[in-house]
């Protein structure tokens, strides 16, 4: 090749800012200081000493055990770096002898850790830190924030979604989720519990995830696992599930002292296994895919449900699982059951989208894969019945008019809460309501409203269904104002409240029963949904029923309590609404109708606005009375108390002037203090759950992005 054609060399930076370097980006410093970065960012621009040439040459395996060592120095990272040696390819293979010298010496260079004192780093920088929280309209979440912290004369409609997280709780939160989010190695992926164990886990997820959820064909299931053939993300997957909804006893016979442990260690395991591209059946991983779904570790983690279902619904998209399959080469069983995994798909689709106020991923128009049948929900009979519980109708009916109500709450999301709502019929309030009533006047007698008989029967699959339904009622009609000003708005709060008041009462039985530990996730944000109703009523002049939904709010508090020791969601949604609750309801009982929430005769101490983070890591350093007020300092909230309190709000005493300190009450006493109007979150949680948090759980309710 002739000189003229010869590629030019790529110039590179003679030498880098500390800063750049740290975050491993392209630095413009040698043209100019501060570089591009620093001057964006607004931080010190301080060149680094580069190595580069300043050190005897290494071999490549040298360099990467040093680089391994160094990065052990960090907690943070060096697990993550020493569990992902052990599936990096092979130095010799053609991926990694192709480096360039420079290359490799770029590598050497960024791998030389500088003391902490001269490193600034911008992600504790307190701009890069500055991050919202999304909250869409249908969130309940946002509908309550609306209505007590940020009222507009009555109006509960939300005008913001985006609400900040400030940077002391962002830069607080941070080296928790690194400890959360460390990689398994492939050994670690490949581990599973013992025979026994295992078989039991198995037993229970499809005991209670499976008849919800029927991504997997049951008789090839139990064939492989016998075997010991079966997809390693796949079984991960079902451990993960299997954890979360079995009893105490089965979860420390597995090795696990507490259940968040459990959950993450098994997805942990199915993440990595997911990463590496372990599994190579399509539909296997469909599923798997589907499953991590019920993943969810905090509300600020990247990848949560949302995340893992988007990845379970743009995978299934590209098989074509949205299409309808009837002419295809697909054999029966496996049409059967790719409809299935869709079908699952779009009933997880739309009931996280509700909750966290997100738009549904799956476009009706986009599909026109057939409805489900009997045919399709038994085709696996034959299964090992030690393993699989035996199915009956209630099962297959379940999953069938769940998919029917799922299309219509799809309508409602988009009826009621789209930015952008199309101009047609379906969307109406009134041809809604109207498909409601027709789709349940057609539910078969075993699935119409009955009392839990302290069994996972008819009754419980009942309930589980009938829940969801007057979910998506208190969705349809949730009021727009505080206060009726209309015949129109009167009307929708007589149907709203009377959703709220049955799903209050179905949770009531549940409890009764024993049963809503065990209860369906979508329990969570139909509860909550209810609750922000009871707070709207709370929120208003009649003292009758303002003490009638004080009492409903006690009886919801106490089911969302139970529901956390399965589902994490359900104890965040518990703290963030009973710190609120500690504003609404007061000794006195008066409430400010359409205003800022907090009553001059509730006794609200404050805090002594000490340093957040001191508390995080000293337990011991915060008072034992300490309540957060579950919003962080991101929401701009006003109060109304008594000016001559010069204490901010935070922590309740009781008439007397002392503290609530947990340890000297007991659970009567804790609903002795909510009958008297005060709510102790610290008090619930110390009784409740204190059992099953992992130790310590000492992260505020505010450090969990609200």
């Amino acid at each position: 090749m002739s000189d003229d054609t010869t590629t030019p060399n790529i110039r590179r930076v003679r030498v880098a800012c500390k800063a750049c370097n740290a975050r491993r980006v392209k630095c413009d410093a040698s043209d100019g200081q501060p570089c591009w970065h620093c001057r964006t960012r607004h931080t010190p621009c301080e060149l680094i000493e580069s190595k580069r040439g300043k050190y005897p040459r290494r071999g490549r395996g040298e360099r990467r055990i040093s680089r391994r060592l160094q990065g052990s120095r960090d907690p943070s990272i060096g697990v993550a770096q020493a569990s992902l040696e052990d599936i990096t390819p092979d130095a010799n293979s053609p991926d990694v002898s192709c480096q360039t010298n420079d290359t490799r010496e770029t590598i050497a260079e960024e791998s030389q850790v500088l003391p902490a004192t001269d490193q600034p780093n911008p992600r504790q920088s307190s701009q890069d830190n500055i991050r919202s929280y999304y909250l869409g309209d249908s969130s309940s979440f946002s509908y309550i924030i609306e209505m007590i912290c940020s009222p507009r004369s009555g109006v509960t409609e939300p005008v913001k979604v985006h609400y900040p997280i400030p940077a002391s709780i962002a830069d607080r939160t941070i080296p928790f989720g690194r400890l959360q989010a460390r990689p398994a190695t492939l050994e670690e992926a490949l581990t599973f519990p013992a025979q026994h164990v295992a078989d039991r886990l198995v037993y229970e997820f499809f005991k209670l995830v499976h008849p919800t959820f029927p991504v997997l064909n049951r008789r090839s299931f139990t064939q492989l696992y016998r075997q010991g053939k079966i997809s390693p993300i796949v079984l991960q997957t079902v451990f993960l599930l299997g954890v979360t909804v079995c009893g105490d006893d089965l979860l420390r016979e597995a090795g696990f002292n507490d259940r968040v442990t459990a959950r993450r260690t098994h997805y942990l395991r199915a993440k990595t296994l997911y990463d590496i591209d372990y599994e190579t059946d399509r539909t296997d991983l469909a599923s798997a895919l589907m499953l991590l779904s019920f993943w969810w570790n905090s509300p600020d983690d990247q990848k949560d449900s949302w995340y893992w279902l988007g990845c379970a619904t743009s995978y299934a998209q590209s098989l074509g699982m949205h299409r309808s399959s009837t002419y295809s080469v697909l054999d029966q069983e496996t049409r059967s059951l790719w409809k299935r995994i869709w079908w699952s798909v779009f009933i997880r689709d739309r009931h996280t989208a509700a909750c966290f106020g997100r738009p549904c991923r799956v476009r009706d128009e986009d599909c026109d894969v057939e409805p489900m049948t009997e045919e399709d929900l038994t085709f696996d009979q034959g299964f090992d019945e030690t393993l699989v519980p035996t199915q009956k109708d209630y099962h297959v009916s379940y999953i069938l008019e769940m998919a029917k109500l799922s299309e219509i709450l799809g309508d409602i999301i988009i009826g009621e809460f789209s930015p952008r709502r199309p101009a047609l019929e379906r969307y109406d309030t009134e041809d809604i309501e109207q498909r409601l009533e027709q789709w349940e006047s057609q539910l078969p007698e075993y699935l119409r409203q009955l009392p839990p008989d302290e069994s996972l029967g008819a009754s419980y699959w009942a309930s589980m269904l009938q829940i969801a339904h007057q979910n998506y009622r208190i969705l349809l009609f949730r009021p727009r104002t505080v206060d009726n000003e209309s015949p129109e708005e009167a009307e929708r709060d007589v149907k709203v409240r009377m959703a709220a008041d049955s799903v209050t009462r179905m949770a009531e039985d549940l409890l009764a029963a024993g049963i809503m530990r065990i209860s369906q996730i979508h329990l969570t944000p139909a509860v909550f949904g209810a609750l922000s109703i009871h707070t709207m009523v709370i929120c208003r002049k009649d003292p009758v029923r303002r003490q009638l939904a004080g009492n409903k709010s006690r009886q919801c508090i106490l089911a969302l309590s139970e529901l956390a020791k399965t589902w994490p969601v359900g104890l965040w949604t518990m703290r963030f609404f009973v710190n609120l609750m500690g504003r609404l309801v007061g000794k006195g009982g008066s409430v400010v109708t359409g205003g800022s929430i907090v009553n001059s005769g509730s006794r609200v101490a404050g805090d002594n606005c000490d340093d957040p983070s001191s508390s995080m890591h000293n337990p011991s350093a915060q008072p034992r009375n300490h309540v957060h007020t579950g919003l962080g300092d991101g929401i701009n909230c006003s109060h109304e108390g008594d000016g001559s309190n010069n204490q901010l709000p935070g922590t309740i005493a009781d008439q007397r002037g002392g503290e609530f300190v947990p340890d000297q009450f007991n659970s009567d006493s804790f609903w002795a203090g909510c009958l008297d109007g005060t709510l102790d979150v610290d008090l619930l949680l110390h009784h409740g759950l204190g059992p099953l948090l992992p130790t310590p759980f000492i992260a505020p309710p505010d450090s969990l992005g609200l």
